[in-house]
């Protein structure tokens, strides 16, 4: 899981040695769907899903919060549980804000504090930035944004866009033990409404705080057609409302 454009379809096709087919190289999201793939590390039979991220340009956040827990739920019924939880961040991003920081927030509800210590926090594009500032913001990551999930069990990677490293990083997992998320426990077992679980309560809180900045935004920019000579202004206001997601 992660943003769009973090590494995650990418990170897929090296472990399975599928290629480039299939991964976004634009600010357009390229997986839409749940897509699970096959493959084998070692001697154990893996399966890889990629999931949309919340910034997703063709699905709105809900309708991919309904996805993942369609099929969260439905794998748990059939008694298939996790071994590992990937979330992909990118290293080369400057600053953890907006749109990052709402699918961490999202994604923490989700798995819930008992299952943090299946999650690996995996950073992506090194090779677009100098080792130092890297290591700079690693630091700061776990010292902040990651530091309650690593008090919680999680561990951080530092993926190298490679074969080697994708593997290396499952290999680390598949003999892990096995366990549910708490998106699957409140949906199935305690049949929760989405609204009503973890996860979505963090979502649905954010969009009802969008809508009343829109709200306010439009109220000023109807305010300010009665004013003359202030173009500024309402340029101010519209790129204000636009930035609101």
């Amino acid at each position: 899981m992660g943003p769009t454009g973090a590494g995650k379809s990418s990170f897929v096709a090296k472990a399975t040695g599928n290629g480039d087919d299939g991964i976004g190289h634009s600010l357009t999201s390229h997986t839409s769907e749940i897509k699970a793939t096959r493959c084998m590390i070692g001697g154990s039979n893996v399966i890889l899903v990629d999931t949309p991220g919340f910034d997703d340009t063709k699905k709105t956040d809900v309708e991919i919060l309904t996805l993942i827990s369609d099929w969260l739920s439905k794998t748990y019924k059939q008694g298939t549980l996790l071994s590992g939880i990937l979330y992909f961040h990118r290293i080369s991003d400057n600053r953890m804000a907006g749109t990052p920081l709402k699918n961490l927030r999202v994604f923490r509800k989700l798995c819930g504090s008992k299952a943090m210590s299946q999650v690996v926090l995996v950073t992506t594009m090194w090779d677009e930035v100098d080792k130092e500032i890297g290591n700079e913001r690693l630091e700061e990551l776990k010292d902040d944004y990651w530091k309650v999930m690593i008090a919680q069990g999680s561990t951080t990677y530092c993926y190298q866009n490679t074969i080697e490293s994708s593997r290396q990083l499952l290999s680390q997992l598949v003999e892990g033990k096995r366990r549910e998320v708490r998106l699957q426990k409140e949906i199935a077992d305690k049949n929760l409404e989405l609204r009503e679980t973890d996860a979505g309560r963090e979502l649905y809180s954010r969009l009802d705080q969008i809508a009343e900045k829109r709200a306010e935004i439009l109220a000023r920019m109807a305010a300010q057609k009665h004013l003359t000579g202030d173009q500024t202004t309402a340029d101010d206001l519209r790129k204000q409302y636009d930035s609101l997601k």
